[in-house]
């Protein structure tokens, strides 16, 4: 099982110097799968010699996923090394915080149309087994308030993934016919494009380019600090949105899109 401090502590070493081969083994153990498998090269490490980040973009596109989180910059890994060590000593506490913690990481969240959310457990999963098609959510606020816009959608079932979501969620989904209703940014883009599933799709209105062009909806600043996470190549379906990012240099969370109408 993947340790997620151990991870972060070995990438946050390329933040100051050039750590050797025999201090990041097991960052780099997971780099080499995920070059494989993706078909890019960002990392270079060989035994006795010092490591080097060939390109910084693809290595925290690599942290975000294989986290389950948004990493951008070592500053905010740092961050998240933070709240790994608060969540270990709960977890070796006796606070009553520390079952939760242990079974949030361990759930896929699921939400019918007009039902509670109901946390699923791996062992769980079963009921769910003839549900083929879901909605795939990726803020908190938009999720719990899903029953408001859900006739915007075709399908009754819901997922929440709390940005790139966990190796559970995405277990799951890759299996299911899935739309992504995410953020129009660059993150969400990018959180799009690194599923995979039986069949995606990506939710985007029609009058999406509105917003893009109403400066009320803008977020140039969160648009401004994305950019260094632009990819070169992007999907049909996220290169729409993409190219409307490029030409207003500004993004759109998904919260205000139907609370405009």
């Amino acid at each position: 099982m993947l340790k997620k401090k151990k991870i972060i502590k070995q990438a946050l070493l390329f933040k100051e110097d050039n750590p050797t081969y025999s201090k990041i083994k097991e960052l780099h153990k997971q780099v080499l799968e995920y070059q494989q498998d993706n078909e890019v090269y960002f990392l270079e490490a060989k035994r006795g010699l010092k490591s080097f980040i060939k390109n910084e973009e693809e290595f925290f596109t690599f942290l975000s996923q294989l986290l389950g989180v948004s990493i951008c910059t070592f500053e905010e890994l740092e961050k998240m090394l933070q709240v790994e060590s608060r969540s270990e000593n709960i977890k070796n506490s006796s606070d009553s915080k520390s079952n939760f913690i242990k079974i949030f990481d361990q759930v896929v969240v699921v939400k019918k149309k007009g039902e509670v959310s109901k946390l699923y457990r791996e062992d769980e999963l079963y009921e769910l087994v003839d549900i083929d098609s879901f909605v795939a959510i990726e803020n908190g606020e938009t999720f719990l308030n899903i029953d408001k816009y859900a006739k915007y959608f075709q399908v009754e079932y819901f997922v929440y993934l709390s940005g790139y979501a966990t190796t559970l969620t995405r277990s799951f989904l890759k299996l299911k016919e899935v739309e992504f209703y995410l953020d129009y940014d660059i993150e969400g883009m990018n959180i799009y494009e690194s599923f995979e599933c039986k069949k995606k799709t990506l939710h985007i209105p029609e009058n999406i380019e509105q917003y893009f062009a109403g400066e009320k909806y803008h977020n140039v600043e969160l648009y401004k600090k994305q950019r260094k996470r632009l990819k070169k190549r992007y999907s049909q379906e996220a290169s729409v949105i993409i190219e409307l990012i490029k030409r207003y240099a500004t993004v759109v969370e998904q919260e205000i899109i139907y609370e405009a109408y």
